[in-house]
């Protein structure tokens, strides 16, 4: 028997920037199938600007929560305290509104209210942004139904995991848009060598930093050439702008930059961590890139940066061995040889994959149709 009733689905993320953007991109597509969806979300300070995105993915309804205290150092019972408090708002949660399918992306907030889901029989699935599953993912996987994963390259998934490849969900409008569209909206010039400088939703230090001394080392016709694109966080924005200014350096600088399809659109080159949205993004367009990857988190940039860089799409400089002189010979190597631009855009582009929106929305009808069946007493 077919389904009659829409799906109702329960999205729970962290509020970074690689776990919230997937989750509103998979929210949008699943809009458009009739369902009702509801986002749980664990929302920093720092990245307050995403939650924006929420009115722009159909959202039904969406409830921030604090993140799960996982730093080192934090207080064990406090952490146990919150699982409790989250699992018992869900089971709550739960009584006016039955998901078919609970969809984690990741983070520890993910824990207690996928475990929730499976006390009350509901289809859990987790999506793996990553090459390296993040720990809570791992964890979890015991219980999921389903797994789907960015990369075939996926490491660490238990025996026997039921997963399947559909890539990484990007936002909506990248790699669409035209140069020179994008240079007016950041009030740059199209026929320039562009350099897009990212650190992630929250921002870079090293790498703020690193650009900083390259500015400075740069030869008088790179700057006069050159231009940079560069969302710096909040930290520091100021002094990563007066920076260029005292260089002379044509330059967009700004905290977060909301219209990343323009900002994809106009650049050459990008520098960059090696978070699981910027290398789907990177692959979606088809640039070459300068990774310098995240060192914590179970080093799992370090394994994004590597698949990037083996297939030929990116140069991966380890942050405790970069230095400005080392980035700046890269962005010379790449930015004055347009065929080996080309090259490696061409190589980065080998890894997306097409639709992971609609893929992972496929699986996630497929697992409530299951469902459905099951109740019936169909299978």
């Amino acid at each position: 028997m077919a389904r009659n009733l829409p799906l109702k689905v329960l999205l729970v993320a962290e509020g970074s920037g690689g776990h919230l953007i997937p989750a509103l991109q998979v929210a949008d597509t699943l809009a458009k199938t009739g369902a009702t969806i509801k986002v749980w979300y664990a929302q920093r300070r720092q990245v307050a600007s995403l939650s924006n995105a929420l009115t722009q993915a159909h959202v039904h309804d969406h409830i921030e929560v604090d993140p799960i205290l996982v730093e080192s150092g934090s207080n064990p019972m406090a952490r146990l305290w919150q699982c409790g408090q989250l699992w018992y708002r869900a089971q709550r949660c739960f009584n006016t509104f039955a998901p078919d399918v609970v969809v984690g992306f990741g983070g520890w907030v993910s824990a207690p209210i996928v475990l929730a889901a499976k006390r009350r029989r509901i289809g859990c699935l987790l999506h793996e942004q990553n090459v390296t599953m993040g720990k809570a993912n791992r964890w979890l996987s015991r219980w999921a139904d389903r797994v789907a994963v960015s990369f075939q390259e996926t490491q660490q998934l238990p025996e026997g995991t039921r997963s399947v490849v559909t890539g990484m969900p990007v936002r909506t409008g990248i790699g669409t848009m035209s140069r020179v569209e994008a240079a007016v909206q950041y009030q740059l010039d199209p026929s320039r060598p562009t350099v897009l400088v990212l650190g992630g939703s929250q921002g870079a230090r090293t790498i703020n930093c690193l650009m900083i001394d390259v500015a400075a080392a740069m030869a008088p016709r790179e700057r006069a050439v050159w231009q940079i694109l560069h969302m710096t966080g909040v930290a520091d924005e100021r002094a990563v702008k007066d920076a260029y200014t005292a260089h002379h350096l044509a330059a967009w600088v700004a905290p977060y930059l909301v219209h990343m399809d323009a900002a994809y659109a106009l650049a050459d080159l990008v520098i960059a961590r090696a978070g699981a949205s910027t290398i789907a993004e990177l692959a979606r367009c088809g640039t070459p890139a300068i990774l310098i990857p995240y060192p914590g988190a179970d080093a799992h940039q370090r394994a994004n940066a590597k698949v990037a860089e083996t297939c030929g799409g990116a140069v991966m400089c380890e942050e405790a061995q970069v230095t400005s002189q080392r980035l700046l010979d890269a962005m010379q190597r790449i930015l004055r040889d347009e065929r080996l631009r080309r090259i490696m855009g061409a190589q980065m582009r080998t890894l997306h994959r097409d639709h992971a929106d609609e893929q992972l929305t496929e699986v996630i009808v497929e697992m409530a149709q299951a469902r459905t069946y099951q109740e019936q007493g169909c299978v």
